[in-house]
């Protein structure tokens, strides 16, 4: 599976993500060391020492990230700490003016702040600028003086693991990761019940953000993450926070999609979604309601364990807090998500109608800058990161198109909503609110996935249009989707889902050719082994498109291979799955086994609302019957023929084909249904509708010749060009797994009925 999402809750007690506030008074915080002037020490009769105020600069010199004064606000900050602990030594220490202990560690520590924002906007480096040169070996020494002021006065001891996880981030931005996971665990086996909750479960998803955290020399420990989150679970529970139960249990379920340990995802889902107050009665619809225990008794249909009724109270299940309405559109997300992979269309149907509901509510509203604080039973506020609304926002957009597979009819639902998102991509008036104690590398990352997410909806709206046999949008939308990942260095990335969505194009118009080479080349460079989805989706492509052709000298080779692609798409969901009963018809000699195939892939697509591979299967089941049962036969043709139409039905109703216009519906679909038909009328002696089917079947093959003409237009050409990668690395592409699924199959489907025939 694609990773779908980024770790859904980081910890944020980090320097970058610390609220910040800054009143008409001029009394501000940065980060966890912030200072405070009091009024008293700040009134007219009284003179701020030297080294208090410029403790006190940062707070009013530093801009958010975007800002184009964020980069001299930082070196500003840092001047005024380094003067002031410079002014703090000289004085030595106890002198009049000189900082108290805990303003001394305060200092040590929004030095190593600021400067780990220096270290993520990259101007550390050799070839940084003068001032941020060393910065890194500065960071490092702040961190060590905090920590020796910590274990020596006892009042501070508590701060001594705010130190650590700062030094735990240096060691992420240096790409240290295994130093940074036996650190924070050396951290995490210190704490004990004098530590305040806000330490306690900071240090805690540090340690999960460091160990889902991957290199190219080291992967992420999801089973050292699951069992983390647990122990967070059980603590929350032992001090009665029941947002951080709820977030360890909607974090562990986004774990769990990213390793693809599908056998426990629908458990999970299940028991995260009753914790955050959603109920599902049958397969009527969705409420968010009041979870009380008398109500959860009486709701015999609910759709959800009942272990797990007394982890979550009703106050904690419905309170409007941003956390909980920020887990709700995560975990409705990842639900829709899981059920349309498993082909339950009408589950996934009622997510996505309480997701539209709460982003309809303005529910992103609640954490604009994507920072949230947690309040706590004791102690301080939790502060954390959670994903920026912005990236939200757009990636509701994707998730719609995604569970709305159907493709078929005049304005489907699918492509309007990757439209509609892909328009929503393009505003550039409405600007990324950041935090103030945002880094540049927070600004980075938000961009980048903004930038995928529309690269992902365009490669959606490439398979939608070849689908729907829109060849000209589907080359335009394709030409984007290059010039995009062009622009945006994305290019390699995404290399192989272009190079499949060209050989999808190059199928449809019936450039085999082109098609063969393009789909072995999208298996080649989808070469990362935990991915796999392009190059199964291209060998699947391949596969159909050689027994299509009818490879007799290389038949053996042929089903070797279709052999191996069945195994493989077996275990890849629902959809794989479908697609491996079609390849098992193929290649079975046995009608019943044939049968028994074809109608178990009709029963999955049939319950996904896919009606790209159901008119497929119907045209393969219905071939069977033409000399056993016509007259069954003839009422799948129909459905068939419906289904053919509505793939690339215009929105306005109008005779285009005969008219001349541009060609409507699954041309080679469409001709050999009709085809088909003619046979079974002259069979019969219906030789009035055998003329008229004959009529319509010379308008179809009409548009067939157009199709076949494209070849030699330069829009093709164009395409081509940009095909030849030699290099590149498969997307996450979550966001296009309900489309790739669908078009895997279908795309030899003339080739292979007229073999069957």
């Amino acid at each position: 599976m694609p990773a779908l999402l980024q770790p859904l809750m980081d910890s944020s007690n980090s320097p970058t993500t610390h609220h910040h506030r800054l009143n008409s008074k001029g009394k501000g915080k940065v980060g966890p060391f912030a200072t405070t002037v009091s009024p008293s020490r700040a009134s007219a009769h009284t003179e701020i020492p030297d080294p208090v105020f410029l403790l006190g600069l940062p707070a009013l010199l530093l801009h958010p990230p975007d800002h184009p004064n964020h980069i001299p606000s930082l070196r500003a900050s840092l001047d005024a700490l380094n003067k002031c602990l410079s002014m703090h030594s000289s004085l030595g220490g106890d002198g009049s003016g000189a900082l108290s202990f805990e303003q001394e560690m305060q200092a040590y520590g929004m030095q190593a702040e600021i400067g780990l924002k220096v270290v993520s906007a990259g101007l550390g480096g050799y070839d940084g600028p003068e001032w941020a040169r060393g910065i890194e070996s500065e960071i490092e020494d702040a961190i060590g003086q905090g920590t020796r002021l910590c274990q020596q006065i006892a009042s501070l001891r508590p701060f001594r693991s705010r130190f650590s996880i700062l030094r735990a981030h240096l060691l992420l931005l240096q790409n240290q990761v295994k130093a940074c996971r036996a650190m924070l665990k050396r951290e995490i086996n210190t704490l004990n019940a004098a530590d305040s909750s806000s330490t306690v479960y900071t240090c805690y998803f540090t340690y999960i953000n460091a160990l889902l955290s991957s290199t190219p020399t080291q992967s992420p420990d999801y089973s050292g993450a699951l069992s983390t989150l647990q122990k967070v679970q059980s603590i929350a529970h032992s001090r009665g926070d029941k947002q951080i139960t709820t977030l360890a249990l909607a974090t562990r379920l986004q774990v769990l999609m990213r390793a693809e340990l599908w056998e426990l995802v629908g458990e999970t889902c299940e028991s995260v979604e009753e914790a955050l107050g959603f109920m599902f009665e049958g397969e009527e619809g969705l409420r968010d309601t009041q979870q009380t225990d008398g109500a959860t008794n009486q709701s015999a249909s609910v759709i959800m364990p009942k272990e797990s009724q007394e982890s979550t109270s009703s106050s904690s299940a419905t309170d409007p807090t941003p956390l909980f309405l920020c887990m709700k559109i995560h975990v409705l997300m990842l639900s829709i998500l899981y059920h349309t992979r498993i082909s339950n269309s009408k589950l996934a149907s009622t997510r996505l109608s309480a997701l539209h509901d709460l982003l309809d509510s303005d529910a992103l509203e609640n954490f604009s800058s994507g920072v949230l604080q947690v309040t706590l039973t004791a102690g301080p506020p939790f502060h954390l990161n959670v994903t920026h609304p912005r990236i939200l926002y757009e990636l509701a957009f994707l998730v719609s198109g995604v569970c709305k597979r159907d493709v078929v009819g005049r304005r489907p639902k699918r492509k309007i909503f990757v439209k509609e998102g892909l328009g929503v991509c393009e505003e550039v008036e409405k600007l990324v609110t950041m935090s103030l104690l945002g880094s540049i590398r927070e600004v980075q990352k938000v961009e980048e996935r903004l930038n995928k997410i529309r690269a992902d909806g365009l490669c959606e709206m490439v398979s939608i249009c070849v689908m729907r046999s829109e060849f000209d949008d589907a080359e335009a939308s394709l030409s984007s989707l290059i010039a995009h990942t062009r622009s945006t260095n994305l290019f390699q990335t995404y290399a192989p889902q272009i190079t499949l969505l060209s050989a999808y194009l190059f199928h449809a118009l019936g450039q085999t050719s082109r098609a063969l080479d393009c789909y072995r080349s999208a298996a080649y460079l989808d070469r990362a082994p935990e991915k796999g989805f392009v190059r199964l989706a291209a060998r699947v492509g391949e596969v159909v498109l050689r027994i299509g052709q009818g490879e007799e000298e290389n038949e053996e080779e042929v089903q070797e291979m279709t052999v191996q692609v069945i195994k493989e798409c077996k275990a890849h969901g629902a959809q794989f799955d479908a697609v491996a009963r079609i390849l098992e018809a193929i290649l079975a000699r046995e009608i019943i086994e044939i049968k028994k195939s074809l109608k178990s892939a009709l029963e999955q697509v049939t319950r996904s609302l896919d009606n790209y591979l159901r008119a497929l299967i119907l045209a393969l089941m219905a071939n069977m019957y033409l000399l056993t049962a016509s007259d069954h036969a003839q009422l799948m043709l129909k459905t068939c023929q419906q289904l053919a139409s509505g793939l690339g039905a215009p929105e306005h109703k109008a005779n285009e084909l005969l008219n001349g216009g541009s060609v409507v519906g699954n041309v080679p679909l469409g001709l050999w249904v009709g085809e088909k038909f003619l046979e079974l009328y002259r069979r019969a002696g219906k030789e009035s509708k055998a003329r008229r089917q004959a009529e319509l079947n010379a308008g179809i093959q009409c548009a067939m010749d157009r199709i076949l003409q494209r070849t030699e237009g330069e829009a093709t050409e164009d395409v081509s060009g940009e095909t030849t990668v030699e290099d590149g690395l498969p997307s996450d592409g979550m966001e296009v797994d309900g489309g790739e699924e669908g078009r895997s199959d279908e795309d030899g489907e003339g080739d292979k009925m007229d073999e069957s025939g």
